[in-house]
């Protein structure tokens, strides 16, 4: 945790920092995951394995099949906490960063917002490319980002406002 506090120069957050920043908190969410995943599961599954099963149906099904459901559930529901507990803890053991990270980000949204090409230019076969910018993790990827907004909108509008011959 310590190189992560050497990133800050000062009190601005370069786009390079702001990026590596990015990749770990996606990481400790990605990290944090594994375990409530398991952990739901697990437990559930426990509970399920002490329980006497009573022969009497639960909403006209068998109980095995209910409780089947029930520790699916449970397990989809620590893969759903996953993400935000991940994230938490990073905010925890990151408080320096927190506020220029969320600084950085809006301005980030704001970049994808302003340069993202219009939707309705996509097509099957021709899809947007990463709408919220997910899948960029560096400058240079953010750039290329950039081309196929602009690769989109130049062959969406490439035809329009010609008069047919």
């Amino acid at each position: 945790f310590r190189s992560s506090t050497k990133t800050i120069s000062g009190s601005t957050l370069t786009w390079n920092d702001y990026f590596t920043l990015r990749r770990r908190r996606r990481i400790a969410e990605r990290v944090i995951t594994i375990p409530t995943t398991l952990g739901g599961f697990g437990l559930s599954l426990g509970y399920v394995a002490t329980r006497e099963f009573d022969p009497t149906p639960i909403f006209g099904q068998e109980p095995i099949i209910i409780y089947g459901i029930g520790t699916l559930v449970c397990g989809l529901s620590g893969l759903l906490i996953g993400p935000i507990l991940g994230s938490s803890l990073w905010k925890l053991f990151h408080q320096e960063e927190v506020r220029l990270m969320e600084q950085r980000d809006r301005e980030f949204y704001e970049h994808i917002r302003k340069n993202r090409a219009d939707p309705s230019l996509h097509t099957l076969r021709n899809p947007a490319p990463d709408y919220y910018g997910e899948k960029i993790k560096s400058v240079a990827d953010y750039r290329k980002w950039l081309r196929k907004q602009r690769e989109i909108v130049r062959k969406g509008t490439f035809h329009i406002g010609e008069e047919s011959i």
